[in-house]
């Protein structure tokens, strides 16, 4: 993984507001919610883990670190 230096050329990189990262999170977590609700032979397995790799990505950028 590339680290803000590397990517943006410092370290200064100004953090996503939490309350940004918590709406999403929510509405990613209601979603993972509906999508795990049909029995699992009827869910769609890649975008059940799209979600959750979204959900995960948004966590890390609530939590100030580097991917």
């Amino acid at each position: 993984m590339r680290t803000n230096l590397e990517i943006y050329g410092t370290d200064d990189v100004p953090k996503i507001p939490e309350a940004v990262c918590n709406q999403r999170i929510k509405l990613l977590k209601d979603r993972l919610d509906m999508l795990l609700a049909p029995h699992f032979m009827e869910q769609d397995s890649d975008l059940i883990n799209t979600v959750i790799k979204a959900r995960d990505f948004w966590l890390t950028m609530r939590n100030g670190e580097e991917l």
